[in-house]
């Protein structure tokens, strides 16, 4: 049996070592177990340094950490050089609808667990696959899934649910009763709290007032909050300047009110305060030049609140660039008859309808033609440009009639044919838009700030996300966090810039959104914990995700366990399907 370098510690030292990590040693004499991880340099999840241990699992639990010399195991792994973490714990996933439906290969969850990701969270922007939770926990496990689960309710699930497509105003109280009772229902089904997006429909048409009333359902399970709040930019992402004077605001706010970023965090402040929960403000981010600095803002009041006992929290994907694919930057109502009413915002589902926008071409040109129109068109493309980042930070990511075009910039391309940005979109849509891009090109913006993603990723109350889903063919304008999120925090921030230590990054992945959760048998390695482990080369550990190649591989994750089986082994998927529904009843009755 070889000989670990941390042997050369005293007896003394290495006992001080494992209690204060709440580690357990094994028993004395041989011990057999499933999975034995030799040498690894383990970091348990709480922020403590790394520690050379072994780690032993059997029946899908670790049973020792330690020195285990003279133990002997089915399986084992040298680890040596390699650091061994908790499985990461991804805090806002869309894998939801592909694992409760998908098929073998689909639940394989290959970008996923390339990461490291063993556990997701579900009822992102306050959406369900299906309802009820027992429902969409059958589908999870009809067919196994690679990955463990946490369920929630969807705030938008519920509010549909009672109010039907008649949903574009205030509920009754009557109707929030109602909501009141499938919340409930579901968090006995084993959710573990409530989703929400009341920046989409149809959460943005509910009050504050509507939401604490469901969160109060939730406290009494101990359950907790998460938000893609109202804003995270100067306005709602269906609004646009031409149209703000037509939103109506909820009575409990004045007249005229601009909802920005800094009243979507209070108002998730605002949920906890008040119901005593657990609350999350989720991929957090400051969008656009004119809201940089934001998440000092963000930080103070979170600060304030967490002294007054309020349990505020964040997570955040590691980008500067935001949104889950391609974007365009002409508002669709320009491509449809001039006078259509457009008052629903961007996100009104009349602009999906076929003919609304079929003569797009002569709809743009009228509204172009129209001096009041065109002016109306230029600010509000200017607003758009400035809020995905500006002209310079507008990537091409798809651009089927000059592909020429791909990974250059819009500030460049205008540039170099003597035009001003809106000049160049404008002519972009004109003579390349088609039936499958409108626009004639698809941008990527890079709409943060390094100051800001770091200043939020620094903070010991932030949690790691992707905000991103199964996918097997990225496409164009895929964003780079449906592969590469881990890694990329990992190499970017940790190794190469230093922002954060890589014990801080592993508890903000592992320990820290167990914590928020509820979790209580997962996000450490210690004795009785779910075996969901993770091994990875520190110093190869490189993500390859890009914004024109989102689909990139990563490197240096060697092996992750769910459950103790291998979905990841020498740097490879198995294809195993070793995943758990988590339920909070069955969890907590264990």
């Amino acid at each position: 049996m070889r000989t670990h370098p941390s042997r050369v510690l005293t007896s003394r030292v290495l006992i001080a070592l494992f209690a204060a990590t709440a580690w357990a040693t094994a028993p004395a004499g041989a011990q057999t177990y499933d999975l034995l991880l030799r040498g690894g340099s383990v970091l348990d999840g709480t922020g403590n340094p790394a520690v050379v241990a072994d780690v032993a699992v059997a029946d899908g639990r670790i049973v020792a950490v330690g020195d285990l010399t003279g133990a002997t195991a089915s399986r084992e792994v040298d680890a040596t050089g390699l650091h061994v973490v908790p499985g990461f714990i991804d805090m806002h996933s869309h894998a939801d609808r592909s694992l409760y439906s998908g098929d073998q290969t689909t639940r394989r969850a290959a970008n996923l667990v390339a990461q490291g990701i063993t556990t997701v969270v579900f009822g992102p922007d306050g959406r369900n696959p299906t309802w009820p939770i027992a429902d969409e926990v059958a589908g999870y496990r009809n067919g196994g899934t690679a990955l463990n689960i946490v369920p929630m309710v969807g705030h938008g699930t519920v509010r549909r649910l009672v109010m039907g497509e008649d949903y574009a105003r205030h509920a009754t109280d009557a109707e929030v009763t109602e909501m009141q009772a499938l919340v409930r229902l579901g968090m006995e089904q084993g959710a573990w709290g409530l989703g929400a997006g009341p920046e989409y429909r149809p959460g943005r048409f509910s009050t504050t007032e509507e939401i604490i009333a469901l969160a109060q359902v939730v406290a009494e399970y101990d359950g907790f909050y998460y938000s893609h709040q109202r804003s995270q930019s100067p306005l709602p992402l269906w609004l646009t300047p031409s149209i703000v004077e037509d939103y109506t605001p909820p009575p409990t706010w004045p007249r005229g009110w601009r909802l920005t970023a800094t009243d979507g965090m209070n108002e998730t402040i605002r949920i906890g305060r008040e119901t005593g929960i657990r609350v999350v403000g989720s991929h957090i981010k400051a969008k656009g030049p004119t809201t940089w600095g934001q998440s000092a803002v963000d930080v103070m009041a979170i600060d304030e609140a967490r002294r007054d006992g309020v349990q505020v929290y964040l997570d955040q994907y590691p980008y500067e660039t935001f949104g889950g694919g391609s974007v365009e930057v002409i508002p669709r109502w320009y491509y449809a008859p001039v006078g259509t009413d457009r008052s629903g915002g961007l996100d009104d589902p009349a602009w999906g309808r076929q003919g609304l926008m079929a003569d797009r071409a002569t709809n743009l040109r009228a509204h172009m033609s129209d001096p009041a129109l065109f002016a109306e068109m230029v600010t509000d493309i200017e607003y758009i440009l400035d809020l995905q980042g500006g002209a310079d930070r507008h990537v091409i990511v798809l651009s089927p009639r000059q592909p020429e075009l791909v990974g250059r910039t819009l500030a460049e391309v205008a540039e170099g044919n003597g035009l001003t940005p809106v000049q160049q979109v404008l002519r972009f849509a004109e003579e390349l838009g088609s039936d499958d891009v409108r626009s004639g090109v698809r941008f990527r913006g890079i709409a943060g700030s390094a100051a800001d993603v770091e200043r939020y990723m620094r903070q010991e109350y932030t949690a790691t996300s992707t905000d991103g889903g199964i996918v097997s063919d990225p496409g164009p304008g895929r964003h780079p966090r449906y592969y590469g999120t881990y890694p990329h925090k990992i190499a970017t921030y940790v190794r190469d810039k230093g922002v954060i230590s890589l014990p801080f990054f592993v508890r903000s992945s592992t320990g820290l959104p167990a914590q928020i959760t509820g979790l209580t048998d997962r996000g450490f390695v210690r004795v009785g914990q779910a075996a969901d482990l993770v091994l990875f080369d520190f110093d190869r550990v490189q993500d390859h995700a890009t914004i024109t190649n989102p689909g990139g591989h990563n490197e240096g994750i060697e092996y992750v366990f769910v459950n103790g089986r291998a979905v990841v082994q020498g740097g490879l998927l198995t294809g195993a399907l070793p995943g758990e529904v988590l339920l909070r009843h069955e969890l907590r009755g264990r």
